[in-house]
């Protein structure tokens, strides 16, 4: 994965990024998350107590990147 392709996926709608040990975060829009060219620091919601947090994920540890259905598609 490299920048522009992660921020052109960013930009055609919400994505899910996959990570190589498995873990997953969703970016539902672009204002959550800065990519530089070596990782993406991102925005997301913690499960266990619910609280915005940050994550920082290098770019060569993401396994792929799939978009999110949106609840607005038929």
């Amino acid at each position: 994965m490299d920048r522009e392709e992660l921020l052109a996926l960013m930009k055609a709608g919400p994505i899910r990024i996959l990570m190589n040990d498995g873990r997953e975060y969703s970016v539902e829009h672009p204002s959550e998350a800065i990519v530089s060219d070596i990782s993406a620091y991102v925005l997301y919601r913690s499960q266990t107590d619910g609280k915005l947090k940050a994550m920082v994920l290098p770019l060569v540890t993401m396994a792929g990147v799939e978009p999110i259905a949106s609840d607005q598609e038929d």
